[in-house]
């Protein structure tokens, strides 16, 4: 699946557009088997080896497969709502699509489709008119992400992806696993300043690089030196951030939320 460029705007566009044609006004409305029948798809839960979902086309007609062992309810929500993304913005792309987890966190090298279903589930799950004032005037915390996830049915990981994009603070959400940086986010003004390179080892100096040491996990915000996370250190006014960690223990892997002062 390739594109020559991503659409944001369509893709964001298209999930605003099913709130407003069917009327949802809260997360609790949002029944995302009820919506895809209403959209000509079916979804079932069976076995899948290699996919979080698989969406087949056939003509008007779909069929939405979703990993039967998935754990999380929020995880299988977003796996429903990315094929939905594909059903509506890629009908010329194929007739059958595997979408795995590493899909549906895609940004960086992932292909236009993969990003496109992405936008489109974040702002079906979360729209920004609903989650951009949840957002305002708090500052970035686990808490915080934790009460949005519950409110939104979705999980931390992609809780904490919609809180940076949306976020006109100077925060980053990383996933760590074995010890290395295997991806991040950051809003914008972070991402103007910072750059963490994926899969490059943690420093000892951070939070999360602690826990994989087997250091028991801090309550609250962390000061952490900035240059333990960032080579380049020279945008920045301050020099050290707040790091506040959740462990994902079923998968091994740690989210460090960070947020500058």
């Amino acid at each position: 699946m390739t594109s020559p460029q991503v659409s944001k705007i369509f893709a964001v566009a298209e999930a605003a557009r099913l709130w407003q044609l069917y009327g949802f006004t809260s997360p609790r409305d949002l029944v995302l088997e009820d919506l895809a029948l209403a959209l000509g798809v079916i979804v079932l839960e069976g076995r899948l080896d290699s996919a979080d979902a698989r969406l087949i086309r056939t003509g008007k007609r779909g069929l939405i497969r979703v990993k039967e062992d998935i754990p999380e309810v929020g995880r299988k929500r977003f796996a429903i709502a990315h094929d939905l993304g594909h059903w509506l913005l890629h009908t010329n792309v194929s007739q059958v699509l595997a979408c795995t987890s590493e899909d549906m966190v895609a940004k960086y090298k992932a292909s236009a489709p993969e990003i496109e279903a992405n936008y489109f589930a974040a702002e079906l799950l979360m729209p920004e008119k609903l989650f951009a004032p949840r957002i305002r005037r708090p500052s970035l915390s686990v808490q915080l992400l934790k009460d949005l996830a519950v409110e939104f049915q979705t999980t931390l990981t992609a809780t904490a992806i919609r809180y940076v994009e949306l976020s006109d603070d100077y925060c980053a959400m990383v996933i760590s696993e074995k010890g290395q940086v295997r991806w991040w986010r950051g809003s914008a003004g972070f991402e103007e300043l910072c750059w963490i390179e994926p899969g490059s080892p943690l420093s000892v100096d951070t939070v999360a690089g602690g826990v994989f040491k087997g250091e028991p996990v801090p309550d609250g915000p962390q000061r952490v030196d900035a240059s333990a996370w960032v080579e380049d250190t020279s945008k920045l006014e301050d020099d050290f951030f707040f790091e506040e960690v959740f462990p994902l223990q079923r998968y091994g892997q740690v989210i460090s939320v960070l947020r500058l002062p």
